[in-house]
């Protein structure tokens, strides 16, 4: 057989040639973009910069990149030396600017580039992206607008209160910011301050109703969310609190103190992954916390195997509290009775050792603000058992149907109407909560001597304010007839005449 002979100097086969220049590279990246593959997406768009440093395209798809990897302070860089040096009219850049400085909390340079994009790109792509943008903006950053005139002036009195709750003068941070709330209804922030001041008095109920009622306002409010998710955690209410959690899990707010609401609310939950994403974003971007900030950024580090920065975190934290020195909460094997359950397992001893009718009723009133079932049910139990008038055992059923929202327990409709007597001097009050529930304990003895009598309880402003009044003048407070009668919304002659009952059945 033949053998067949191959010619070794012949090539076998030739490399073809292929270009790959700035375009090849580009085309790559949009590629690997569209996958959303960003970080390989980066690499070909830094190749084909590399290329042509001086191509506009292919530098503002790289900045966008960036943006999206959270790069904003670099993307930012790219997109100004395009608009300032190599092409102005990209106007596309200034909204992505506007982005990027609205990511990075810095409102006014991001409402500078969002209006000069709508002012130069009135057809843009980006025109309506670019006015939700800035609308948001205004919503972040002018919650005072329509308080110009006074603005300063409420601002001071707004971190005077907080500094007052901060320092534990949860009284007197209350009555400042009951008065803040009532001259400018929609100065949202008071309020939720207000509704934080009424939980850590206790007032759990109270603290829920106003949170709800910032919602029902001011729909999406983070604050009353957040403010409202711990409340239910506390109460163990944890299916409510999931409901929240899945809305704060997609908000991606702008605000930089927003943003630790959010993180700090995530780690009060025991959400302690989430938590550390949005704390450590902020530290990271150099964002000055207070004590509340670092503790939370370290308790969320330690609980995600990140104990080094948990320590330098707690460090600043002692910085900031020196009194903290030692108190890591990581360390402490057993945590201490929570305040609130010592204080319930206080009034259930007294309501069982006190033979005052109208101080038992109080006490299931606070068990109720309080927001805890379990001891309004041990209560509910202990009267199964022993000897107590059908008033209490019933207004008992009323707390535990009112805290439950369930109407399963039997219960009297005068009882119901002497309720909302109780709600309008609670959302009337003013004065310390020494001085309420005097208010609460007259109106006691009142609603027990007048149950069984013909006289109505429906006007519960009427009544509400009657107790007010008597009881301040009983208390030497300088009070008129007249600034409670316009307090309540009623005349001065139905204040007389309530004034009169109250006065037949003390």
């Amino acid at each position: 057989m033949e053998t067949r002979k191959y010619n070794t100097n012949q090539p076998i086969g030739q490399l073809v040639q292929f270009s790959q220049d700035g375009e090849y590279f580009f085309k790559k990246g949009i590629k690997y973009y569209r996958r959303r593959d960003l970080y390989k997406a980066k690499k070909y768009f830094e190749r084909a910069v590399q290329f042509d440093p001086k191509e506009p395209v292919f530098l503002c798809q790289l900045a966008v990149v960036l943006s999206e990897l959270g790069e904003f302070e670099k993307s930012n860089d790219i997109l100004i030396e395009i608009v300032e040096k190599l092409e102005p009219e990209m106007y596309e850049c200034y909204s992505f600017l506007a982005n990027n400085y609205a990511y990075l909390g810095f409102f006014q340079e991001a409402k500078k580039y969002a209006k000069k994009y709508l002012e130069f790109a009135p057809d843009g792509e980006f025109y309506e992206d670019t006015e939700d943008l800035l609308d948001l903006l205004s919503i972040e950053t002018n919650e005072l607008d329509g308080f110009h005139d006074e603005e300063e002036e409420l601002i001071n009195r707004q971190e005077a209160a907080r500094e007052l709750l901060e320092n534990g003068k949860l009284e007197e941070a209350s009555m400042m910011l009951q008065k803040i709330v009532k001259e400018y209804p929609e100065f949202w922030s008071a309020h939720n301050n207000l509704s934080l001041a009424q939980f850590y008095l206790g007032n759990v109920s109270k603290a829920i109703k106003i949170a709800q009622d910032v919602l029902k306002k001011s729909e999406g409010n983070l604050h009353a969310l957040c403010n409202l998710a711990v409340y239910y955690h506390y109460l163990g209410r944890e299916k409510e609190v999931a409901h929240i959690v899945r809305q704060l899990r997609v908000v991606h707010p702008i605000d930089m103190d927003h943003r630790s609401k959010l993180g700090v609310t995530f780690a009060l939950l025991g959400q302690y992954e989430i938590a550390f994403k949005w704390l450590r974003w902020l530290q990271k971007f150099g964002y000055e916390g207070d004590g509340a900030f670092y503790y939370w950024l370290a308790v969320s580090a330690y609980h995600t195997n990140k104990k080094q920065l948990a320590d330098e975190m707690w460090q600043k934290v002692i910085k900031l509290n020196p009194e903290k020195k030692g108190a890591e909460p990581w360390l402490k094997l057993q945590a201490p009775q929570p305040k609130g359950k010592a204080i319930n397992h206080s009034l259930i001893q007294q309501f069982k050792e006190t033979d005052s009718g109208e101080k038992k009723l109080l006490i299931l009133l606070l068990l109720k603000r309080s927001g805890n079932v379990r001891s309004l049910e041990e209560i509910n139990s202990y009267l199964l058992t022993n000897n107590e008038s059908d008033v209490v055992k019933e207004f008992t059923h009323l707390m535990l149907n009112k805290l439950t929202n369930k109407q399963q327990l039997k219960t009297s409709s005068r009882l119901v109407d002497g309720l909302e007597v109780i709600d309008a001097l609670s959302d009337q009050c003013t004065w310390p909560q020494s001085l309420e529930q005097k208010f609460y304990m007259l109106w006691f003895r009142i609603l027990l001597n007048a149950l069984h009598s013909p006289i109505s309880f429906k006007n519960s402003h009427a009544w509400a304010a009657a107790i007010e009044y008597c009881c301040l003048r009983a208390e030497d407070q300088q009070v008129t007839q007249k600034q409670i009668a316009e307090k309540y919304l009623i005349s001065t002659s139905t204040l007389r005449k309530y004034m009169n009952y109250v006065t037949d059945l003390v």
